[in-house]
C-alpha cells in the first residue's frame, strides 16, 4: 500500500474527502498515478464523468509536487468549444479560459483553499510557478522536465494534438491522460479504423511503462449517471424504427 509513503498518502486523501481504499478501481488508479515514472511513467484513465479520474489525478500531481518528486503539475485541456487560441494561465486570458480549467483549478482547491493562485502566481521572484494550466496550441517547442503532466478531456483531441503533447516530456515526467469516450465533443473527429485518437494512443503505449484504468462508480449520482447512458435509449428509439 505504498511502500515510499506507507499508509500517510491514503490519510492524507481521506482527510480531503475521497477515501479511494473502499473503491477497488480506484485504489489502482492511485496506485499507479503514484508509482515512480522510472517503473509506469503514463497512466491511461477512459471512464464515464463523475468517478473521480481528474481530480484524482490531480491531487496524486499536487502530491507529488508537495512531496518534491516533481517540480510542477502542468494540466492540459484542449477547450473546443471556444474555437480559438487561448495559451497559458494565469493571465490575462484567464477570463476566457476559467469554465475549461476550472476542474484543475477545483482539484487543487481541495490540497488547500487557494493552491492553484498560489502555485502558478508565486510572489518570490525567481520561483518558478508550481502549477500550470496550457492547451496543446502552445505545445510546440516546448519541454516539459521533471512535471506531472495531466491531459484531460483526451478524447476530444486529434491524433496530432495528442501526438504534439506526448512529444514534450523527458522520462523524468508522469504523464496522466483522462476522457470519456461517452462525451466527445467534437464531431469531425478523425477515427483510425474505427478508434479514436485517444484509443489509438492507449494501444500504442500497450506493453511499455503505462497503465490503463476504468473508473466505474459516478459519484455525483444517479442523475449523472443515467445522463450519461443515454445512447442505450437512442437504439431502442432507432430499434423501434426499424420494426415500423
Amino acid at each position: 500500500m505504498g511502500s515510499k509513503y506507507g499508509d500517510i498518502r491514503w490519510k492524507w486523501l481521506e482527510e480531503r474527502g475521497f477515501n479511494v481504499l473502499s473503491d477497488k478501481h480506484q485504489y489502482a488508479y492511485m496506485q499507479s498515478l503514484w508509482t515512480p515514472a522510472d517503473i509506469v511513467q503514463g497512466v491511461f484513465c477512459e471512464s464515464p464523468a463523475g468517478t473521480g479520474k481528474t481530480v484524482l489525478a490531480v491531487l496524486a500531481g499536487a502530491y507529488a509536487v508537495e512531496n518534491e518528486e516533481y517540480e510542477r503539475i502542468i494540466y492540459i485541456r484542449n477547450p473546443v468549444s471556444v474555437g480559438k487560441d487561448i495559451g497559458f494561465l494565469p493571465g490575462e486570458k484567464e477570463s476566457k479560459t476559467g469554465p475549461y480549467m476550472a476542474p484543475f483549478i477545483k482539484a487543487l482547491d481541495y490540497v488547500r483553499p487557494g493552491t492553484y493562485e498560489k502555485w502558478a502566481n508565486p510572489t518570490v521572484e525567481g520561483i518558478q510557478p508550481k502549477a500550470f494550466a496550457i492547451t496543446p496550441t502552445f505545445e510546440r517547442g516546448v519541454t516539459y522536465d521533471n512535471a506531472y503532466v495531466i491531459i484531460d478531456e483526451a478524447q476530444s483531441m486529434s491524433l496530432e494534438e495528442l501526438q504534439t503533447i506526448y512529444t514534450r516530456p523527458t522520462n523524468t515526467c508522469k504523464v496522466v491522460t483522462t476522457g470519456s469516450l461517452l462525451q466527445i465533443d467534437d464531431a469531425k473527429l478523425r477515427r483510425y479504423s474505427g478508434f479514436t485518437p485517444m484509443e489509438v494512443y492507449m494501444k500504442h503505449f500497450e506493453g511499455q511503462r503505462t497503465t490503463q484504468h476504468k473508473l466505474v462508480t459516478n459519484y455525483r449520482g444517479w442523475f449523472s449517471n443515467h445522463a450519461d447512458n443515454v445512447k442505450a435509449t437512442i437504439k431502442e428509439l432507432e430499434a423501434n424504427d426499424k420494426r415500423s
